[in-house]
């Protein structure tokens, strides 16, 4: 993972950058395994302290996040909630995008309208196999 800074109407600050480095990388990779690309950007404005983060995923995902506070380190915190949220997210989707519900698998003819229940036909062997297994 590859993590790049920049600042803005700020002084640089490696204390500030180690502890957003440290957060921002433990957090990713525990959503991620794939080579992902984040440049955070630290800027000041009036009283505002603003962390931003762009991050570009080797599973082709892209998503900014950024946070405001009054204290930098509390923006950071905000950044790293925030992209945890978006992380999460991108990782059920891609998880779950493959999966088919049990109602789209059926087919319209399939349903039944509940008068034509009583003329389907039962044989023995349904009946007691269905009640081994409600039994």
């Amino acid at each position: 993972m590859q993590c790049r800074f920049s600042f803005k109407h700020m002084k640089t600050s490696q204390a500030l950058t180690d502890y957003t480095e440290e957060k921002v990388v433990q957090r990713i990779e525990k959503f991620s395994t794939k080579p992902i690309d984040a440049h955070i950007t630290f800027s000041v404005e009036g009283y505002n302290q603003i962390a931003h983060c762009s991050v570009k995923g080797g599973d082709g995902f892209n998503f900014e996040v950024e946070s405001t506070c009054k204290d930098m380190y509390g923006s950071v915190d905000l950044l790293v909630d925030k992209l945890a949220v978006q992380l999460k997210k991108q990782k059920d989707k891609l998880k779950n995008h493959k999966q088919v519900s049990a109602v789209e698998e059926l087919a319209p003819s399939d349903i039944l309208d509940p008068e034509e229940c009583d003329n389907v036909p039962v044989d023995a062997e349904d009946l007691i196999k269905y009640t081994q297994a409600k039994g």
